[in-house]
């Protein structure tokens, strides 16, 4: 009886030394941890601060100092010949001033053959919209080509003609790295990039093509011509329609926002409907960490003209390719909130609202 009582009141005082002290620590901890979690998610959806639960990425980070000169960009594009490429022109030039300073164009080099000789934000512009017009055409029209010959200057050019006539980081590389071994006893070259070092590619930036390209706003594009032909070649059966029905999860009333076609999983090529820019290629969850579209292909056709290629098992494009009507953009799939593999198929005029029946399209409604 003894041992039974002395049993007794040793739990009474475990327990009431759990209650008084450990779990007003455990709550303490609980709670901060909850204010912590609250607090990153009013981040999250203050920075992606999107119409609907789906989390996005922004296309352009242009500071007020670069839009300021936009009319002056615009001005000189049409000058020279350009104006479809203002949107890269003022990526540009974020990426070599951030719109800041009495040359925001960095243009010197290419007007007077040394830096600092311009001093008139005006002229600066002048000077880089025209030799960027000058190096485009001797690029061809190759956009990046043109942008890593603004970093490097216009030898690069012929060196990409002589070497597969078109720009790849690959070459980018070989010719950062032949020109450092030829310019390195003058001591006026180093890495910019601390990943440039282990190929000894240190003359001007190997990755500046694509450094400048994550400013592109993408309001310039190809636009969408002639036909439009379906996303999974062959089959024109949807096996889901735009608009309300039962949500395949749970069965309540929801807006489909697009159409879904069968295809066959990691098996079914599937297709850009028109030609355009890919303005997004990456696995997409919902802002707040359930599935989302999976595999996710955008594709802008024009200003306001979006089409999007969902639960993909492949992707095969990335950001910022090129693509014409009827290309691979992708592999039938089942990624991200789906029941099984189908290509869920949108149009829209915004990047994650504004959605439209991409009957239409089929129909020759959607011009």
């Amino acid at each position: 009886m003894l041992r039974e009582a002395i049993e007794a009141k040793t739990k009474t005082v475990a327990l009431s030394l759990f209650f008084k002290y450990l779990f007003p620590f455990l709550l303490a901890v609980a709670l901060l941890f909850g204010l912590l979690f609250m607090l990153l998610m009013w981040a999250d959806n203050l920075v992606n601060n999107h119409s609907t639960s789906l989390d996005g990425e922004g296309t352009a980070n242009l500071s007020q100092e670069v839009l300021q000169h936009k009319p002056s960009v615009e001005k000189y594009a049409k000058e020279f010949g350009i104006e479809e490429h203002v949107g890269i022109l003022l990526a540009l030039m974020m990426h070599e001033s951030g719109g800041r300073g009495d040359d925001p164009m960095q243009a010197s080099e290419s007007y007077c053959g040394k830096a600092g000789c311009i001093d008139d934000p005006e002229l600066s512009i002048k000077q880089g919209v025209k030799y960027f017009a000058n190096i485009l055409e001797s690029a061809q029209g190759d956009v990046k080509l043109a942008l890593q010959s603004y970093n490097f200057g216009s030898g690069f050019i012929n060196f990409v003609f002589e070497n597969g006539g078109q720009y790849t980081q690959e070459l980018a590389i070989e010719y950062s790295s032949m020109m450092y071994d030829k310019l390195k006893h003058t001591g006026e070259y180093s890495c910019v990039r601390p990943e440039a070092t282990k190929y000894g590619a240190c003359y001007g930036d190997i990755y500046y093509a694509d450094a400048v390209m994550q400013y592109h706003d993408y309001s310039t594009l190809v636009v969408a011509e002639g036909e439009w032909t379906f996303p999974v070649d062959g089959i024109k059966e949807v096996t889901s329609n735009y608009g309300y029905r039962e949500g395949p999860f749970d069965g309540s009333k929801e807006m489909h926002q697009g159409i879904d076609f069968g295809c066959i999983n990691h098996v079914t090529p599937i297709q850009s409907v028109n030609a355009g820019k890919v303005i997004y290629s990456k696995f997409h969850n919902n802002s707040n960490g359930t599935p989302g579209y999976g595999n996710l292909v955008m594709v802008q056709h024009g200003e306001g003209f979006i089409t999007a290629y969902a639960h993909l098992s492949d992707l095969s494009v990335k950001r910022g390719d090129i693509v014409e009507r009827g290309q691979q953009v992708g592999i039938c799939g089942s990624t991200g909130s789906s029941t099984g593999p189908h290509l869920h198929f949108e149009w829209k005029t915004n990047k994650w609202s504004g959605h439209q029946n991409p009957m239409n399209l089929f129909a020759g409604k959607g011009d």
